[in-house]
């Protein structure tokens, strides 16, 4: 870990102290402190790699994903692969 990811870690632990964790994630959430955005790829891309594990073919896993997500079968589809580039 960096000395700058150090710091805020620290940074947020003081922005959440006395929270639960449920608390301190909606928190982080409101403040911008936490990527909605990166948390929704990051959730579709392991709910379709969860459905795939399960057997479930990989574009079934997409629709399934984007209807659980509330979002589109190619929102779904990128979620997955551009997570899967890095």
């Amino acid at each position: 870990m960096t000395r700058l990811e150090e710091h805020l870690a620290e940074m947020l632990l003081r922005k959440v102290n006395g929270l639960t964790a449920r608390q301190a994630v909606l928190q982080l959430l409101e403040s911008g402190l936490i990527d909605l955005k990166a948390c929704e790829r990051r959730a579709i891309h392991e709910e379709i790699f969860r459905l795939q594990q399960q057997g479930m073919p990989r574009c079934e896993a997409f629709e399934v994903a984007a209807a659980r997500f509330c979002c589109s079968y190619e929102k779904a589809r990128n979620a997955f692969y551009n997570l899967s580039k890095h």
